[in-house]
């Protein structure tokens, strides 16, 4: 599977409405519905390109072991593996899509669509 066939994928998920409830009371607060989407999609997606790791739902839930900080205080849901200590997360104060860095827990190339991460 590629990057296209990925968001292709994810964007024609149904959305799970169990893991809906359970991630935005996490989070404590509404999100996108394409990270719904992805969320939802967590169990039926793992590496895709040769530099992508599509989460697990259990990895979503529990980000701080992935990332090192208190990522659902920080509003940031990672949702893709990126290798090199890079990952794609969703900001949920900005609404943005983003790369972070777990080396200095640094936020770059925010974009409003996904696949412009990707």
């Amino acid at each position: 599977m590629n990057k296209k066939e990925y968001y292709d994928l994810v964007s024609n998920t149904e959305i799970n409405k169990t893991r809906e409830q359970e991630v935005t009371g996490l989070y404590k607060c509404e999100f996108d519905q394409l990270l719904l989407k992805v969320i939802s999609a967590a169990d039926e997606v793992d590496f895709f390109d040769e530099e992508r790791r599509a989460l697990s739902y259990k990895e979503i839930l529990s980000p701080e072991e992935l990332l090192g900080i208190d990522a659902i205080n920080e509003g940031i849901v990672p949702v893709i593996d990126a290798y090199d200590c890079t990952f794609i997360v969703y900001l949920t104060k900005e609404s943005k899509w983003a790369k972070f860095s777990t080396v200095d827990k640094t936020i770059y190339k925010k974009r409003n669509a996904l696949n412009t991460v990707l």
